[in-house]
């Protein structure tokens, strides 16, 4: 289950135009520059796709939405 993903329908995730979206759950030790790389996403995409504001802090089993 620890590599487990999971594909949502477009009822349970903002409107983000083009793309792949998937959900990724925040593990202990995660940063938003750790999940950007294995993404290959920026910082600041996650933060605007998840409504981060600066500083913003993770939590462990947050539900981040990651478009590829």
């Amino acid at each position: 289950m620890a590599n487990e993903k999971i594909i949502m329908n477009e009822d349970q995730l903002d409107e983000i135009t083009g793309g792949t979206i998937l959900p990724y759950r925040v593990k202990a030790g995660d940063s938003l520059a750790d999940v950007a790389k294995k993404y290959n996403v920026t910082v600041d995409q996650l933060m605007k796709w998840n409504n981060i504001e600066e500083g913003g802090v993770l939590t462990v089993g947050q539900l981040l939405k990651v478009k590829f």
